[in-house]
């Protein structure tokens, strides 16, 4: 397999109130392979979503850098599609007019743009529901339009910071393996971060374990159950097995960052 994102001694500094500088992100450096789907968890506050943003160009970084197709990031791109914890959804336009808001911005003609939104909604379930406003949408619905946006750009890279932490538990199960579904269909890079151990192990293909602040890789787990996963896999032994041992690792960075 191909290297799709490379990260090389990714270093990103805070400045305090007193404009001192605090290191968040400690010389990072993985690559992760063309269509792998690649899970973050970690303590609150380890730098997970500096990291994702990082990625993403969004903001820069003092030490290293970020390299896709060995193309250098130095900004925002189309390689590149979001979707974060809150869906961020324009309440004025309707369903079908988000999901081709991107295409609009890169000139894509409605001819183009509306038959393409329309086979996206049906992708992730949503089927005769382009004329609905937001509102009208249940939170699940929502990141169902969410996904669906960004995949409209077709980025290479997938970028995902908790985007089901505001849902209930069963929504968020269901969408988890919707979420599967969709992205054994496109077949694109993923980085997902969760505070959810468990859905990290159901979704990834490896699991990143980020240290305290400033935070670093901790451990990277290759996760073995094939595809594709039944949500029963969650109950299986060597599943909770995998779960407690990230656990205990996030465990123990957390009682070392008190101590320190």
């Amino acid at each position: 397999m191909t290297t799709k994102l490379q990260v090389s001694g990714l270093s990103k500094y805070f400045l305090t109130r007193d404009g001192e500088p605090r290191k968040v992100l400690d010389s990072i450096s993985l690559n992760i392979e063309t269509n792998q789907f690649v899970c973050i968890v970690g303590a609150s506050g380890c730098g997970k979503t500096t990291f994702i943003r990082a990625i993403g160009g969004l903001i820069p970084v003092e030490e290293g850098e970020v390299r896709i197709d060995g193309q250098r990031v130095e900004g925002p791109g189309g390689d590149r599609g979001f979707v974060f914890q809150h869906d961020s959804l324009l309440p004025w336009r309707t369903v079908l007019d988000n999901v081709v808001f991107g295409l609009e911005v890169r000139g894509v003609k409605p001819a183009v743009s509306h038959p393409l939104a329309e086979s996206l909604l049906q992708l992730v379930g949503l089927n005769g529901f382009d004329k609905h406003y937001p509102s009208e949408l249940s939170g699940g619905m929502r990141q169902r339009v969410n996904l669906a946006r960004a995949l409209a750009i077709d980025p290479d890279v997938l970028l995902m910071d908790e985007p089901f932490a505001a849902l209930d538990a069963q929504t968020r199960e269901i969408m988890q393996r919707e979420l599967l579904k969709i992205w054994a269909q496109k077949r694109k890079t993923v980085l997902f971060i969760t505070h959810q151990i468990d859905e990290a192990v159901y979704l990834g293909d490896r699991v990143l374990v980020f240290s305290s602040r400033p935070g670093k890789v901790a451990a990277d787990i290759a996760i073995p159950f094939e595809r594709p996963r039944p949500l029963s896999l969650k109950r299986s032994p060597q599943f909770l097995k995998i779960v407690d041992e990230i656990w205990t690792l996030i465990e123990q960075e957390v009682v070392a960052s008190m101590q320190a």
